[in-house]
């Protein structure tokens, strides 16, 4: 089956749209991971009793 010009633009769309969003999704995942390293570093660096009440929150 080919595809016709319009099909083929409308494709091409949606393949770029696809692309966008998969870098969008790496980007948050990135930013997830180094809240998550920050949220860690700071909690271990917190005396034991502070870090408790944080965590009940």
């Amino acid at each position: 089956m080919q595809m016709n010009e319009q099909e083929k633009i409308a494709f091409n769309n949606m393949l770029n749209k696809l692309k966008q969003q998969e870098k969008t999704i790496a980007q948050l995942v990135e930013i997830i991971a180094v809240t998550n390293r920050r949220i860690t570093d700071l909690s271990q660096k917190l005396p034991d009793t502070n870090h408790k009440q944080y965590l009940a929150k």
